[in-house]
């Protein structure tokens, strides 16, 4: 996966960039808000990035944050929410501002954004409400210890190809049914049933 890019700024308009990283250009979909973030053309510049495969398309996605990048991960992860829809959200709204909407149940400017009804705004407060915190690497506390059980199960997770966020849901929804097993493979097990 390409995670970030830094590089030099060759284009920019309403909704890409291209950004030269070692002589080759690097077309990356954003957001208003990150490509304001970026400068100018010319300047050197860094993005965080997430690469989807859809429909038999590669497309390199560019974030100014960690946190952006997460909530896109988590917008798209709701039926109904691609990423041209979860990009225009992010367009319309800041990470924090965002964050606020789905914590305060604010159904009313989700649906100001163009293409989101009712009922997918709906779905998108109920989906990530209450899990913000784990959404943007929060947690709710601090990270496993490097080498614990928890640790080493969300490292499984990842390499089975799940996402940062979803791991952080699904280790957060395990924590709250219960103490953690002080096993990886049992924390493993009780993750893969909140995730599926």
């Amino acid at each position: 996966m390409i995670a970030s890019l830094s590089g030099v700024l060759e284009h920019k308009d309403g909704s890409r960039a291209i950004i030269n990283v070692g002589g080759l250009g690097f077309e990356c979909l954003m957001s208003t808000g990150s490509l304001l973030a970026l400068g100018s053309v010319g300047s050197v510049v860094r993005a965080e990035t997430l690469l989807l495969f859809k429909n038999d398309t590669l497309a390199l996605y560019g974030f100014a944050s960690v946190e952006e990048r997460a909530l896109f991960e988590s917008l798209t992860s709701v039926s109904g929410v691609g990423a041209k829809y979860a990009l225009a959200i992010l367009s319309a709204y800041a990470p924090a501002e965002l964050t606020q909407i789905i914590q305060t149940s604010d159904a009313a400017r989700l649906t100001a954004v163009s293409g989101i009804g009712k009922k997918t705004a709906q779905r998108i407060l109920l989906e990530l409400q209450g899990s913000l915190d784990a959404l943007l690497d929060g947690g709710g506390g601090p990270p496993a210890p490097a080498g614990s059980a928890e640790a080493e199960a969300a490292l499984a997770l990842e390499a089975m190809g799940f996402s940062r966020p979803e791991i952080a849901l699904a280790l957060s929804g395990a924590a709250q049914s219960g103490e953690l097993p002080s096993d990886a493979s049992e924390i493993i097990r009780l993750a893969l049933k909140m995730l599926g």
